[in-house]
């Protein structure tokens, strides 16, 4: 296992000799007080619930691989915000065909982009379900692993209570976020944490969230909101992180308000998105547009 995750994932570690690796999404649920927040450290964990299909039986035409069925409690997404494939860390974006679904005469008729109309790192689904996808740019067929999220919209790690700090833990290829935060939540801290490959955002807070994050890496991450979206009335600060790779913009924030400092931001498509009245404030950042 060991081997298998150092030759899909090697941007994230250099040893894995003392961390622990689990394949199933993570609760927490333990508060404590403003005056003593209970504290989860990882030591290293790792969370990774993808699921290797490299070795699936593709249909193969050229850039283009389908596969020959639908997969197992993976159904055709209609909800195209998420990556429903991974060619090892870069999410694969979802097209749907608009302008067929526009003609079509059955209501809510969803439509995907013919394989020949597809982009490097697109996809698509057959009316039976099966995916079919045209290989990113920088990945080559057959050396490179094929990654499905888990089902059931699963997140990595899913922090359900206020009071706590989480350092030191690695999430990949959920379903859904790599760290979700729903509720009523406040003085939640992330502190030196890794969101990669993920389904949707790496770090998403909602409701009415009040959280701190510091020295977290967010990258490759599905979204097509972007690698952070806080929403709703959240509160949230990210200091001295590092947020690059991701499908869409490296933070979307629609909450009540949001810092951002000492960050670096590099290879993103957009650095902000601010919707609705949120109120966004930075400094110290930086942009590298190598």
């Amino acid at each position: 296992m060991f081997c298998r995750l150092l030759a899909l994932t090697t941007f994230i570690i250099t040893s894995v000799h003392a961390q622990e690796i689990r394949h199933v999404p993570l609760t927490l649920n333990k508060g404590g007080t403003p005056e003593n927040p209970t504290v989860f450290d990882g030591k290293g964990m790792i969370i990774d619930l993808g699921i290797d299909v490299t070795t699936h039986d593709w249909q193969k035409d050229g850039e283009v691989w389908t596969s020959r069925c639908a997969f197992k409690d993976h159904p055709a997404v209609a909800d195209i915000q998420r990556a429903a494939l991974f060619i090892e860390e870069v999410p694969m974006r979802t097209v749907r065909d608009r302008e067929a679904e526009k003609k079509s005469v059955v209501a809510g008729q969803v439509s995907y982009a013919a394989p020949a109309a597809l982009k490097p790192g697109e996809l698509g689904f057959t009316a039976e379900g099966a995916i079919y996808f045209r290989w990113p740019v920088g990945k080559k067929p057959c050396t490179a692993h094929i990654i499905l999220p888990p089902a059931n919209l699963a997140s990595c790690v899913s922090v359900q209570c206020s009071h706590i700090t989480v350092r030191n833990i690695t999430a990949i290829h959920a379903a859904n976020d790599g760290f979700n935060i729903h509720g009523a939540r406040v003085g939640v801290r992330l502190e030196h944490v890794k969101a990669f490959s993920n389904g949707d955002e790496g770090i998403s807070a909602h409701e009415t969230v009040q959280m701190d994050v510091v020295d977290a890496e967010i990258a490759w991450n599905g979204s097509t909101a972007g690698g952070v979206a806080d929403v709703n009335d959240s509160v949230t600060t990210y200091t001295n992180c590092k947020v690059h790779h991701n499908l869409a913009a490296a933070f979307s924030f629609a909450g009540k308000s949001h810092r951002v400092t000492n960050c670096i931001i590099h290879h993103q498509a957009r650095d902000f998105e601010v919707r609705e009245d949120a109120k966004l404030t930075q400094s110290g950042n930086e942009w590298r547009r190598e």
